[in-house]
C-alpha cells in the first residue's frame, strides 16, 4: 500500500482549479500567458526559494473558505486516485491567512471538512499536520501554535517549514514545547536547503521524530548514526530534491546512502502539483532512475508504515487520534 507522509496542501492545488478560481476572482494568474509555467517546475530551479515561489503562486487564488474546502477534498481525491492507502497532509493556516486574508481558524475548519468528506468517499484515512511558518519569525511562533491548538483534535502533528536558511530552529523551541506538551507529534523541515546542522538542531531543540527531507544528513557520518540509532525517519522526495537542486540527478541522489547507513526513509511527494508527480511515479523513479533494489523499496514501504504518526506500524487499521475520517 502506498503511504505518503510528506505532502503539502499548498503544493497539491490543481492547476485547473487554480486557473478557474483566478478567472473568477480576477487574480493575476488569470491573465498570465502561461500560468502552468508559474505553478509547475519543469527542471532544476537552482534552489529552494525559487521552488517555493511556484508553490506559493497558487494559494492566493483560493479566496474563500469554500475554496479551501474544495482544495482539501481535491487533494485527497487525487491521492486516492493514485492508489494511496494512507496520507498525512500538511498545511500552514497562517500562510494561507497571509495570502488570502481568511482567519486561520476558518481555513483549518474548511480544509478539515473537505478532507473528511473525501476521506469518507474514498475510504482512505487521512491525518493532518499543522505547519509553523519559519519565515514569519519566532515572535509569531507562539501565536501559530495557539491557532493549531485551538483545533487540537484536527491535527496529529506540527511541522516547521519555509526557508531553512532563515531563522534558526532553536528560536522556535518554546512553541514546539507547547505543541509536544499538547500531545502533538513533531516533524521538521531540515537538511534540504540547509546542511546537517539543521537536522541536528531540529532533533535537539524541537524534538523532531521525523525529518522533512533530511538528505544532507549524509554530509555528517555522526548524524547518520544518530538518525539510525533513534529511528528518526527522513521523508525523502526525489523529484522535489532535483527541482530544488539539492540533488543533481536521481542516480546521484543521497537516498541510497541514507539507506546504507541504516536511516529509516519514507518516500514522499512534497508538492505533487509543483513537481508534476505522483507517489506511484516516485516509486517508479526510485527503481528505474535512482537504482533502488526491490529490497530497498520494501524497506522504504515498511519504514513509511512504521513512521505514520496516527497509525503506527499497522497502516491498514482504523485511524487513531488526530486522523480525519
Amino acid at each position: 500500500m502506498l503511504i505518503d507522509l510528506h505532502r503539502h496542501l499548498e503544493g497539491t492545488l490543481r492547476v485547473a482549479t487554480t486557473v478557474e478560481l483566478a478567472q473568477r476572482y480576477g487574480h493575476p494568474l488569470a491573465t498570465a500567458a502561461d500560468p502552468e509555467s508559474l505553478l509547475v517546475a519543469h527542471g532544476p530551479l537552482g534552489g529552494l526559494v525559487p521552488y517555493l515561489d511556484k508553490v506559493d503562486a497558487a494559494p492566493s487564488a483560493f479566496r474563500t473558505a469554500e475554496d479551501w474546502h474544495r482544495a482539501g477534498r481535491e487533494a485527497v481525491l487525487d491521492a486516492a486516485a493514485d492508489g494511496l492507502g494512507y496520507l498525512e497532509l500538511r498545511f500552514s493556516p497562517w500562510f494561507i491567512r497571509q495570502e488570502t486574508g481568511l482567519a486561520p481558524e476558518a481555513v483549518i475548519d474548511a480544509v478539515a471538512d473537505g478532507v473528511a468528506a473525501a476521506s469518507r468517499e474514498t475510504e482512505m484515512p487521512v491525518a493532518l499536520i499543522g505547519i509553523l511558518l519559519r519565515d514569519l519569525g519566532p515572535g509569531q511562533g507562539d501565536a501559530q501554535v495557539s491557532t493549531l491548538l485551538s483545533r487540537r483534535d484536527t491535527f496529529c502533528a506540527v511541522d516547521l517549514a519555509g526557508n531553512e536558511a532563515g531563522v534558526p530552529a532553536a528560536e522556535f523551541a518554546p512553541a514546539f514545547r507547547r505543541a509536544r506538551d499538547a500531545g502533538l507529534h513533531v516533524t521538521v523541515h531540515a537538511g534540504e536547503a540547509a546542511g546537517p546542522e539543521s537536522v541536528r538542531a531540529a532533533i535537539e531543540h524541537l524534538g523532531a521524530e521525523r525529518i522533512g527531507h533530511g538528505v544532507r544528513s549524509v554530509e555528517d557520518p555522526a548524524l547518520l548514526e544518530l538518525l539510525a540509532a533513534r529511528g528518526i525517519t527522513c521523508e525523502v522526495a526525489l523529484t522535489s530534491n532535483l527541482h530544488t537542486s539539492v540533488a543533481a540527478s536521481y542516480a546521484t541522489h543521497p537516498i541510497k546512502r541514507l539507506l546504507a547507513a541504516g536511516v529509516p526513509v519514507a518516500l514522499a511527494t512534497d508538492d505533487p502539483r509543483t513537481s508534476g508527480i505522483t507517489l506511484s511515479g516516485e516509486y517508479a523513479a526510485a527503481r528505474a532512475e535512482a537504482g533502488l533494489s526491490a529490497h530497498d523499496i520494501q524497506r522504504i514501504a515498511a519504514y513509511a508504515a512504521k513512521a505514520a504518526f496516527t497509525r503506527g506500524s499497522q497502516p491498514s487499521g482504523l485511524p487513531l487520534g488526530g486522523a480525519v475520517s
